[in-house]
């Protein structure tokens, strides 16, 4: 094979060396891309778990002082059906241990809610780090590709320099 021959084949295998890095470099660039969607989704379905936790909770909330109420309102009647006067002594300590309790239990459910709420709000806050690592680490790949690409070209028109200079030095002709 003539150094002309030569020399086409080792630019043509650096060419082709250079269109594969930057290639690879774009396919892991779009991967990246893809993954900081999907954390993205991720987070938005977190962010939409907060807020249902949240709804959810002062939706039980309502309908536990509605069943309160009506519990409220029976025992008064019992009370006041057998005989004693809901407004002083025994039953009315009932009643307000009965509210006490109920005052208890909200503020619990209030408390439990906002911590189910702040671990979806965080797993929203993770979900956008990853996204943005994911991008990140995507166009670092892609540069990555293009220096992979910039260096086989470069080490292709080494090799042809170097055979050009040895060609030169012995006088050999192609």
């Amino acid at each position: 094979m003539g150094f002309t021959a030569f020399a086409i084949a080792v630019a043509g295998s650096s060419i082709l060396g250079a269109y594969s890095a930057v290639q690879q470099g774009r396919a892991s660039a779009a991967a990246g891309e893809y993954n900081a969607q999907m954390a993205e989704r991720n987070a938005q379905v977190a962010e939409q778990k907060a807020e249902l936790i949240r709804r959810s909770s002062e939706f039980d909330i309502a309908r536990f002082r509605d069943n309160f109420s009506d519990l409220q309102a029976s025992a008064a009647q019992a009370f006041m059906y057998n005989g004693f006067v809901a407004t002083g002594g025994t039953p009315l300590q009932v009643l307000l241990e009965n509210s006490r309790e109920a005052d208890t239990e909200i503020a619990l459910r209030r408390y439990n809610a906002s911590i189910g709420e702040q671990q979806a709000l965080e797993s929203a806050t993770e979900a956008r780090m990853q996204a943005r690592l994911d991008r990140m680490v995507g166009r670092s790949a892609a540069r990555a590709g293009y220096y992979r690409a910039a260096g086989s070209l470069l080490g292709g028109a080494s090799q042809i320099a170097g055979m050009s200079a040895m060609q030169s030095n012995t006088g050999a002709t192609g």
